[in-house]
């Protein structure tokens, strides 16, 4: 679980430089909680997150996504 502001703004900035990363575009995340639980092999993800994008990266992320 992740708890400290400091944690989880690490772990946004590497959610933000994988999306550049793979469409090309740029994209604010803010993760407000995250917990990861692993029992019998089996990975539960729970989490809190907003995204702030403009409306032509948001466009250009579905056209790339539909193709």
């Amino acid at each position: 679980k992740l708890t400290t502001k400091f944690m989880r703004g690490i772990v946004s900035k590497l959610i933000e430089k994988s999306i550049y990363k793979k469409y090309g575009c740029i994209v604010n995340v803010q993760l407000n909680d995250l917990d990861i639980s692993i029992v019998d092999g089996e990975t539960t993800i729970n989490t809190n997150v907003e995204a702030k994008i403009s409306s032509e990266e948001f466009k250009k992320i579905m056209t790339k996504l539909i193709i």
